[in-house]
């Protein structure tokens, strides 16, 4: 999906979410199977749509992208001091 395509785009696919944050799909697949039970990274929260599909909402995959980009910034800060 083109990067344009995003703009106007709320829900996304597995795939398409995969696309946006710059991981692969079974990556994702892998954080909702293990969830909060994984250390550190729990990915970015998802909805299951009454099919069992899961939906990734453009606000939750920005969250958390800039909760990355946060810890970055502070393990930097850190590493500085």
């Amino acid at each position: 999906m083109a990067p344009s395509a995003y703009s106007s785009k709320r829900g996304f696919s597995t795939c398409e979410a995969a696309s946006y944050i710059g991981r692969s799909p079974s990556w994702l697949r892998k954080k909702r199977l293990r969830g909060g039970a994984d250390p550190g990274d729990s990915g970015p929260r998802y909805l299951k749509t009454s099919t069992g599909a899961a939906i990734y909402l453009r606000e939750d995959l920005d969250a958390w992208l800039d909760g990355l980009a946060e810890q970055s910034r502070q393990g930097q800060a850190g590493a500085a001091a």
